[in-house]
């Protein structure tokens, strides 16, 4: 019969420590005015992580189907977030959007895009999609920049 020493006890049943994630090493951006969104829906505007900034999708919501302006506001809150990471328009990189019109009102989007994003152009992917999470919402925009840390 072997004789557990205290040293190989504590061994036996200690608790792993977990190592530190990406996220707790990253700086997450939550403008004013946001906190209660973060902590109701568990996600963050934007995560700024190894000079770069990760936006949330903001979703565009047409009111008395005014698109335009409602494509218009959607830029003006990604830029405000960024502004909050240490960023701007400018600095995006990459743009993924989520349309559930995608076609019929690409050319209007685009240039409402256009009035906000400058050459050069940023990477950028458009997808057709059935629904957002937002029923009255019609595009949902992603983007990804690039900052000095």
């Amino acid at each position: 019969m072997k004789l557990l020493t205290a040293a190989s006890l504590a061994l036996a049943f200690a608790v792993p420590v977990q190592a530190e994630g990406a996220r707790d090493r990253a700086d997450v951006i939550i403008p004013e005015g946001w906190q209660q969104t973060y902590e109701n829906w568990h996600y963050a505007p934007a995560v700024k992580s190894d000079g770069r900034v990760y936006v949330s999708g903001v979703v565009t919501v047409p009111r008395d189907g005014d698109k335009k302006a409602a494509y218009r506001q959607a830029w003006q809150v990604i830029g405000s977030i960024l502004a909050e990471a240490g960023a701007s328009l400018d600095d995006i990189i990459d743009i993924t959007t989520f349309h559930t019109n995608l076609r019929p009102d690409f050319p209007e989007f685009t240039a409402v895009k256009d009035e906000f994003i400058k050459k050069p152009y940023p990477a950028w992917t458009a997808i057709g999609v059935d629904s957002l999470l937002m029923p009255e919402a019609n595009v949902e925009i992603k983007v990804i920049a690039h900052v000095a840390d």
